[in-house]
């Protein structure tokens, strides 16, 4: 059980850092074009803080997956991080009437983290209780 939750964290902690906080951090027109994305330089200083707190909820996912039974807590942002994504990208979806494939694949993966998540959550809870 432990060893599912730890496995969750560090996957979100790796999508956290190297598919959304590296890129966001470095956001660039060679970094947009990679994507296939619209580079918009008055958006960068958006992007840029953007990639530096996925890199820091990153390494809190990857702190957390050590001892997931004592970081519930973090599970639960882990959890609300990637379902506002969701939210994010329906809102957006709503308001532009279309989203590129990179951005709906973007919001397949948060689906996934959150289901996942929410799994480690119940272990982590469980193993929490056994060791109280």
């Amino acid at each position: 059980m432990a060893r599912f939750a730890r496995f969750t964290l560090v996957l979100a902690a790796t999508v956290e850092v190297v598919f959304r906080g590296i890129p966001a951090l470095f956001g660039s027109p060679a970094v947009a074009s990679i994507f296939n994305l619209e580079y918009l330089p008055g958006f960068i200083p958006y992007v840029h803080a953007f990639g530096a707190v996925m890199i820091c909820l990153g390494v809190l996912f990857f702190i957390a997956s050590k001892e997931p039974e004592k970081h519930v807590l973090v599970i639960n942002i882990a959890i609300m991080r990637f379902s506002l994504g969701i939210l994010a990208q329906l809102g957006s979806y709503l308001q532009l009437g279309s989203l590129a494939i990179f951005w709906w694949i973007h919001m397949a993966v948060d689906v996934v983290l959150v289901v996942l998540l929410v799994l480690a959550r119940s272990s982590a809870k469980t193993l929490a209780s056994k060791a109280a």
